[in-house]
């Protein structure tokens, strides 16, 4: 192929989980999925420019186990592979070892072999294309971090809080006929109008959002989830009308991105097609003198579980059989620290920047603004996900993000405040090898 012709294809394949799995996204299910409400999607997105080959593949998942990854990615090598989770609080957990159920292992093997299969028959659909971009605003997000009377802060309703609204939007289209292959939509919004209480296998808002899209336009949409941490849809969850609320605010970001194509796009260069990619290790407040990471994420989690603190022998039997997932954790400069990989994608005048955690919205938009590209997206939960990365001043405010959630993965305790700036400075630097 020429080197100066960006070449795409686009596949997917179904990828919902069987019956009695557990939904992943709350810590308060008390049994596995009952059924489906709609299907979950790995969309592949394989693009060429002759001198680098790489797919992108859009999953209706939570987040994906870096372990996960890295078996798809040595299937699928030499071609370079980035896997972008949506972020639904209504798909499975995704990932399973020698201990786990039967169909929890079963799954995941299916779970490989479909992505594999989506991006094997994107490749055989590459065509010479082009791209073009355009951006509006959406008013589904709002952010979560509330401050109550007493200082805490818990996950509620902040209108005045940061939040990226921008809706930006990526056209594949055919060089030939100008036929749509592929629509990129990278917005920042937890997938959560779905409460607990379902048990229903969805996509939630990104679903609808995707089915509006394609049904206007043609093509596959890819869904990339920006830097939603800390952003919730703006609603409050009604479960008699749990679906028909997600369909509501699906048709408005969907909407978003048909006004912004209306108003204009803008041709952008295709080529060069290049990645970096790097792994930052991100130091907890726990220092590492042990031989192991001490357990103290037993008790919080019983204590948030409602459950007595005698039952802490018992805690990781109960969070294998409900949350089973593996972690990376290292002694680094004396804390316990945990890898995070980004990756910098180069799509000529475009930037894709991904992390490997639910990123907070500050973060998401700092990284746009130290972006050399024309115009540059962000994607969390993608290639892993090592839990939240706040900003620093989160960090002294406490709540959710930072205190309790790192524990879930079998952390000692929370990341320390410096992490944001490890992570940006990291960026930083892969971008400008790119831009070099």
């Amino acid at each position: 192929m020429n080197e100066s012709v960006l070449c795409a294809g686009a596949a997917r394949r179904r990828i919902t989980p069987p019956r009695g799995i557990f939904l992943i996204g709350y810590g308060d299910r008390a049994k596995g999925n009952v059924g489906v409400h709609d299907d979950l999607t790995a969309t592949a997105l394989v693009l060429d420019d002759g001198a680098q080959h790489l797919a992108l593949v859009s999953l209706d998942l939570l987040a994906i186990n870096e372990f996960i990854v890295d078996r798809i990615r040595a299937r699928l090598a030499p071609t370079e592979v980035l896997l972008c989770c949506s972020h639904t609080h209504s798909g499975p957990i995704v990932y399973a070892d020698e201990k786990s159920p039967r169909r929890n292992r079963e799954y995941i093997a299916a779970l490989e072999e479909n992505i594999v299969a989506a991006v094997r028959e994107a490749e055989e659909d590459l065509r010479p294309s082009r791209l073009e971009y355009a951006c509006g605003e959406a008013p589904v997000g709002i952010n979560r971090r509330e401050r109550k009377p007493d200082g805490r802060i818990e996950i509620g309703r902040n209108p005045e809080g940061p939040r990226d609204r921008s809706v930006q939007v990526v056209s594949v289209l055919a060089e030939e006929d100008g036929s749509r292959i592929a629509t990129l939509v990278n917005y920042a919004c937890h997938g959560t109008v779905l409460g607990p209480d379902n048990l229903l296998v969805s996509a939630d808002w990104i679903g609808f959002m995707r089915q509006e899209v394609e049904a206007r336009l043609g093509g596959l949409t890819l869904f990339l989830q920006g830097a939603a941490a800390d952003i919730n849809p703006d609603m409050y969850w009604e479960d008699a009308h749990a679906f028909e609320r997600a369909a509501e605010q699906g048709r408005q970001v969907a909407q978003a991105v048909l006004d912004a194509l209306t108003a204009g796009s803008q041709l952008l260069r295709g080529t060069p097609l290049r990645l970096a990619r790097t792994e930052v290790w991100l130091p907890t407040v726990v220092r590492a003198k042990t031989p192991r990471p001490p357990r103290s994420y037993r008790r919080p989690l019983l204590a948030l579980a409602h459950l007595p603190g005698f039952m802490a022998i018992f805690a990781d039997v109960l969070l294998a059989r409900r949350y089973p997932w593996k972690s990376r954790i290292e002694a680094r400069e004396g804390f316990w620290s945990v890898p995070m990989r980004i990756n910098a994608l180069r799509l000529g005048d475009l930037a894709l920047v991904t992390y490997a955690a639910e990123t907070f919205t500050e973060i998401g938009m700092k990284v746009k603004a130290l972006s050399p590209a024309r115009h540059t997206l962000f994607a969390s939960v993608t290639d892993g996900c090592v839990s939240y990365l706040p900003t620093e001043e989160a960090h002294s405010e406490g709540g959710y993000e930072v205190e309790i959630a790192p524990l879930a993965y079998r952390y000692p305790g929370p990341f320390q405040p410096l992490c944001e700036r490890i992570a940006l400075e990291a960026t930083r630097s892969l971008l400008q090898t790119l831009w070099r």
